[in-house]
């Protein structure tokens, strides 16, 4: 009797002991912790900002649709989050809500990424976020695109923080015309960390989010250009005639004076040009106005290409100028195109009546770049 009683004091002085063990653990992983004690250890910096620096083409070097216009803005080391759990990453907040561009999409190192537009028309961007330990970005979905938000299942401690890097890109995604264009500054993603509730009770877990800021910048396109390869002024010397060689209004001697306009431009240029009288600029005939110095009557002076009087238009560049002739494309690869316009000036009787003197006239031509 007494030995079976001993057993039994031995048997509930093991369970006594093993059920004050169990208690024990359990205290332990639900011990309280108060919200700032969780600030303290589960430490997140500020916002982030990408920076893209000003970038500058010509129409010729201008990306063409779909391509990059930026190298990468990356933000190298950010967000540092030490002595907690991490439950997720990546969070659009709502940014990217509404700006994703249709159909369209950007692939490097193998990531195809979608592409969301800027205040910009024609400029788009691409975002991506990686721990720094991983060789590829992530692509950072719209919270509207059903493919859900990016998670880093990762434990953070004070000897091994979590550190993340951002990277934008700018993309062109339409027509761009010479100009320049402000990118304005524009909210991409949150970066965010809760601590864990298997380690944390739930009233006790605190998300802290930061946003990857795009930092304003700029883009100028300049125009494609020419450059005159004759010189800016010519002197036109027109041999002397005779009333005699004359037959009539609208006759001409055949005699005249060749010379020639030359300009060179670069690739993709489709040249036009617009002679211009320049004693009265309205003349939109092909004769021009006898000008100062002049002591002649009823004769005036033509100007002709491809051996056809040239009409003369108003001074402007403008596409569709009256009167503006097609001279060419350079369009036969990169780098620059000469353009050599031959050109011939001669005398016409303008009246039945002549007299006999120096005639004098001038002309400007101006070039547009189309």
């Amino acid at each position: 009797m007494n030995k079976k009683n001993s057993v039994m004091i031995k048997q509930k002085k093991w369970a006594s002991w093993a059920l004050a063990l169990c208690g024990l653990m359990l205290t332990g992983l639900y011990a309280p912790r108060t919200l700032a004690d969780i600030i303290t250890v589960c430490t997140h910096p500020s916002d982030s900002y990408i920076t893209i620096p000003p970038m500058s083409y010509s129409e010729v070097d201008l990306p063409a649709i779909g391509q990059p216009i930026s190298q990468a803005g990356i933000i190298n080391k950010v967000n540092l989050i030490s002595d907690c759990y991490i439950k997720g990453a990546l969070y659009d907040g709502g940014y990217l809500r509404n700006s994703l561009i249709s159909g369209r999409t950007y692939t490097e190192d193998g990531v195809t990424y979608p592409i969301y537009s800027t205040n910009v028309p024609g400029i788009g961007v691409i975002v991506g976020v990686k721990e720094l330990s991983q060789a590829r970005y992530t692509p950072a979905y719209s919270e509207s695109s059903g493919l859900g938000n990016t998670y880093f299942y990762t434990r953070s401690t004070s000897l091994n923080p979590l550190s993340l890097g951002g990277m934008a890109r700018l993309i062109v995604t339409g027509k761009l015309s010479p100009g320049v264009y402000t990118i304005a500054q524009k909210n991409l993603i949150d970066v965010f960390a809760n601590l864990d509730e298997l380690y944390y009770p739930p009233s006790t877990v605190n998300p802290l989010d930061r946003a990857f800021i795009l930092s304003p910048t700029t883009l100028t396109i300049t125009a494609r250009t020419c450059q005159m390869t004759s010189d800016a002024v010519q002197n036109v010397a027109l041999p002397k005639v005779t009333k005699s060689q004359f037959s009539g209004v609208g006759s001409s001697p055949n005699v005249g004076q060749n010379f020639i306009v030359s300009t060179q431009c670069e690739e993709g240029v489709n040249l036009y040009a617009t002679m211009t009288d320049a004693t009265n600029p309205a003349n939109s005939g092909n004769i021009l106005t006898p000008g100062e110095g002049t002591t002649a009557s009823g004769v005036g002076v033509q100007i002709l290409r491809n051996d056809i009087p040239v009409a003369f238009g108003p001074d402007s560049s403008a596409a569709g100028n009256m009167n503006q002739w097609y001279i060419g494309s350079a369009d036969s690869g990169p780098g620059i195109h000469p353009f050599i316009i031959p050109l011939k000036a001669r005398y016409v009787q303008t009246a039945a009546s002549m007299t006999a003197g120096a005639v004098k006239a001038r002309t400007t031509i101006t070039f547009s770049y189309q």
